[in-house]
């Protein structure tokens, strides 16, 4: 008889664990149900650093960049949840990854800059058809150390012909200062909160063929810089 007991008080525990189990998920079930959803963009597959967000990634069979409902509690206000925060050609949007961007993970937009931003790699702001050239631009060479990124230059050059005769012309007009000084100057005058005044460098856009033609100016004759009036 006490084994009979035994037995049915073993089966009422464990009808016990198991109706409180299948009520758990149930409850759980009704509440996620039940819960706010919000849509998200994510990765398909990891992007890595430096990458630009283009209006393909979102196209075809197979896109880079998804939707994905996650739990609106969940969620935070850096999270994209529209391709036009990302990529909007009649605003003037175009983000770049300035850190990697993990598959299946909703895009933050912390890992997230502008183009244009100062976190972006210079290449990545050139236009098509376009390079960075660098070249020698100090003191009154180049306006006494008031060009600004931005701004755009006259180059001036001086030729002497075999009969000592000085010529002088300008060999390019209107080529946009990209960068002032270089590089590691750049970093410490945005650390610092400062704004570079004095430069022995200047960077330029302009096509692989102007890039040769500058080199050879550089090289064998006199040059100086005409700084243009800003257009208003």
């Amino acid at each position: 008889m006490k084994k009979v007991y035994l037995i049915a008080v073993i089966v009422a525990i464990i009808a016990g664990v198991a109706t409180y189990m299948f009520a758990t998920e149930i409850n759980s079930k009704t509440k996620f149900k039940d819960a706010e959803m919000v849509t998200v963009l994510v990765p398909a597959a990891d992007i890595e650093k430096n990458v630009e967000i283009t209006a393909d990634m979102f196209e075809g069979d197979n896109p880079q960049i998804v939707t994905k409902e996650i739990l609106a509690a969940d969620a935070t206000d850096n999270y994209v949840k529209a391709q036009t925060e990302l990529v909007d050609d009649a605003n003037d949007v175009h983000m770049i990854t300035v850190d990697k961007l993990y598959a299946n993970e909703p895009i933050n937009k912390n890992r997230l800059e502008d183009k244009n931003g100062d976190d972006v790699a210079l290449s990545l702001k050139l236009p098509k058809g376009k390079v960075a050239y660098s070249f020698d631009a100090a003191s009154v060479k180049s306006v006494d150390g008031y060009i600004s990124e931005g701004d755009t230059v006259d180059v001036l050059v001086s030729k002497t012909d075999d009969q000592g005769k000085v010529k002088t012309e300008i060999a390019y007009k209107g080529l946009k200062i990209l960068r002032v000084s270089t590089n590691a100057d750049n970093s410490t005058a945005s650390q610092n909160g400062t704004k570079i005044t004095t430069y022995n460098t200047l960077t330029v856009e302009v096509t692989k063929k102007q890039s040769l033609k500058l080199y050879e100016i550089e090289n064998k004759y006199e040059y100086k810089l005409i700084l243009n009036p800003r257009q208003k």
